[in-house]
């Protein structure tokens, strides 16, 4: 006798089937009703043609349409500068999943495909016309994707995909990826959401993400672009020693290091030594550090040392600075065009020995020998402004500044001091105690702070000091942050006696280690010394200095 288990009277047996053909005929029964016209709530006008459809059939097949049925009521919808049989062809598509291209209508499908954002039906006619391609029509297709994009969209897709692109930071890939889409937003802005999974979104700085890519309108409309922008900000907000990696996001220095060295260290002004003299001079070099070259440019107006140098938006600055024993109230910038410097308005005060930053489109220099007194500069009208001076009296040459989520932190001797240019005034904070802390600089949230004792590095958003690895140089002259490293210029070797040190040191920022910048040999001592991202023909340079 066959048995089987029940329980409470119901039968455990149980299979799932699926009909194979239900898609089929699901769509073959919506078909007959548009043919029929029974339930059609959407007409389509084309010209003096009109297509009754069902709209939602054209929402789950059509981003375009399910973007514009979602604002609002539509009944009608009025279709410009697009072939009636293209449209005719797609939503029979849209109702039997079947399509047939030929040579007579796979342009006009292309286009009105692209403008209804079907992919399967697009990618299919970019390859129907790559395989009917012949010496005959060969000039006609490719005037034709030249005409329509297609060239263009997939070269800016490989060229923001390379891992070795020069850029002077991410920023710039997102505004050239944007500014593109919008010269033709009407035709373009299908393809931003893909542009903007190829941009390296963590790399962008914090307050251009914050403040720009968060709010553009045109990536709102799409939620896709949420995920992406979350990863960004999450990654943002780790601590730098806890990050990692954003694979196939990332330019990292694994995968190129002619990206990650891809910057120049200017030299402006300094002493040579002579039988114990310092004779101040005014000569600028140059160094490539992906090509380990050296070169001379222009000479400055004025010889400085113990000056400061700055880059903003590209154009390097030298800002006061001694001559003759005096404090110097003159700034000049360097013209990369016609290859030489330019005095621009002069300090109200006269500094040397002091810190320099830029935030927010202005130049700020900080105190220095000569006293606390503080001011900003404009390059846009050439003019300087004094700000609220240093809450302290004793000033010295081992100061430094660096700027953190729109705040200068300013060190002087063993005291700590912050500075928020919206409120223009200082704060005496309570950090660390360290009276060798020579050099402060800046990466992302956090301050580092490196002199000849203990060196540590500070997240603003926690206030905890951590310590670093020790380093080779017991005094560096000078600290710049290029390229998701901190480098170290000058100073003084770990040696008896003391001798200067012209090598230059490098800290990987995201590996918590030091090491000495292979062949690299830099001369440096009481000059102005600025890093500068990006590309710089030396070449030019050098020749344009041959013929001074």
């Amino acid at each position: 006798m066959a048995a089987s288990c029940v329980v409470a009277g119901k039968s455990t047996a149980e299979k799932k089937h699926k009909n194979s053909d239900y898609g089929n005929t699901f769509l073959d029964g919506l078909n007959k009703m548009r043919f029929a016209q029974k339930h059609c709530d959407l007409v389509l006008e084309v010209g003096r043609e009109r297509i009754k459809v069902h709209k939602v059939a054209l929402e789950i097949a059509s981003p375009y349409f399910a973007g514009m049925f979602g604002k609002k009521r539509v009944g009608k919808v009025k279709l410009k500068d697009v072939s009636i049989n293209a449209v005719k062809t797609l939503v029979e598509y849209v109702y039997t999943g079947t399509i047939t291209f030929t040579e007579d209508n796979v342009e006009g499908l292309l286009i009105t495909s692209d403008l209804f954002q079907i992919d399967w039906v697009k990618k299919q006619c970019e390859k129907f016309l790559e395989s009917t391609m012949n010496s005959s029509n060969c000039f006609r297709i490719w005037s034709y994707s030249v005409a329509n994009g297609l060239y263009l969209t997939k070269h800016i897709k490989e060229l923001i995909m390379d891992d070795h692109l020069s850029v002077r930071s991410e920023d710039s890939v997102y505004k050239t990826v944007l500014n593109w889409v919008k010269y033709d937003q009407n035709n373009r802005k299908v393809h931003l959401i893909e542009l903007m999974s190829y941009i390296r979104l963590p790399l962008i700085s914090p307050p251009f993400l914050r403040n720009n890519v968060s709010t553009e309108p045109l990536l709102k409309e799409d939620p896709k672009y949420d995920k992406l922008l979350l990863d960004a900000t999450i990654y943002q907000l780790t601590p730098i020693n806890e990050q990692k990696c954003v694979p196939g996001r990332v330019r990292t220095k694994k995968v190129t290091e002619c990206y990650n060295e891809n910057f120049h260290v200017f030299l402006l002004g300094g002493a040579d030594t002579n039988n114990g003299f310092f004779n101040v001079h005014n000569r600028c070099k140059v160094y490539d550090f992906y090509r380990r070259k050296l070169v001379s440019i222009a000479n400055m107006n004025s010889r400085t040392c113990k000056n400061s140098a700055i880059a903003l938006n590209g154009t390097v600055y030298s800002m006061g600075g001694m001559c003759g024993g005096s404090s110097l109230k003159t700034a000049e910038r360097y013209d990369p065009i016609n290859k030489r410097w330019d005095y621009i308005a002069p300090m109200a005060e006269a500094r040397s020995t002091f810190p320099i930053c830029t935030h927010n489109g202005l130049i700020y220099v900080i105190g220095g020998l000569t006293g606390g007194t503080v001011e900003r500069y404009s390059p846009a009208i050439d003019k300087w402004e004094s700000c609220q001076s240093l809450p302290c009296s004793n000033y010295s040459r081992f100061s430094s500044a660096a700027v953190v989520d729109n705040n200068i932190y300013s060190f002087v001797r063993n005291s700590w001091f912050s500075f928020d240019p919206r409120e223009g005034c200082w704060r005496t904070l309570k950090l660390m105690n360290n009276k060798t802390c020579f050099r402060v600089v800046s990466y992302d949230h956090t301050l580092f702070c490196i002199g000849d004792g203990e060196n540590k590095y500070m997240d603003v958003r926690v206030n905890r000091w951590e310590s670093m690895p020790p380093k080779t140089k017991i005094a560096p002259t000078s600290a710049v942050v290029a390229a998701d490293n901190i480098y170290l210029f000058g100073g003084i070797e770990a040696t008896r006696p003391f001798t200067f040190d012209c090598s230059v040191e490098r800290y990987n920022i995201r590996n918590n280690e030091w090491t000495i910048v292979d062949s690299t040999e830099i001369v440096h001592y009481s000059e102005g010394i600025v890093a500068v991202d990006g590309c710089f023909n030396l070449n030019c340079m050098a020749k344009k200095r041959k013929k001074l």
